[in-house]
């Protein structure tokens, strides 16, 4: 018989998780939809956020720090590896966004 262990513990969690859609529309044409998750934690006093687009389910982009959810102000610090380990149960590829575009940080 085959020893089976289960993990569901994270050392954080987020505040919030949001599933939204977004259309945008030309007249009464659609022209572009937005399905995704997004992903809200409060972190050592700082603010990230991240989404997922349900068409792309196996990738999250994580951005922050920033000051609070509400100026969005940005910090210096880097990813917190907390919330790294949270997606990394969960994705297969974390990225966040540079100053020439999405920067793949794990995959796995």
């Amino acid at each position: 018989m085959a020893d089976y262990r289960f993990g569901d513990s994270d050392n954080i969690r987020p505040t919030e998780i949001e599933h939204e859609c977004e259309e945008i529309f030309d007249g009464e044409a659609l022209v572009q939809e937005y399905n995704y998750i997004a992903y809200h934690f409060d972190c050592d006093g700082c603010y990230f956020w991240a989404r997922t687009y349900t068409h792309e389910i196996d990738t999250v982009s994580v951005y922050g720090p920033f000051d609070s959810r509400d100026t969005m102000k940005p910090v210096s610090g880097s990813l917190d590896q907390a919330i790294l380990s949270y997606f990394k149960r969960r994705f297969r590829k974390i990225q966040t966004l540079g100053k020439e575009g999405y920067i793949a940080v794990w995959s796995g």
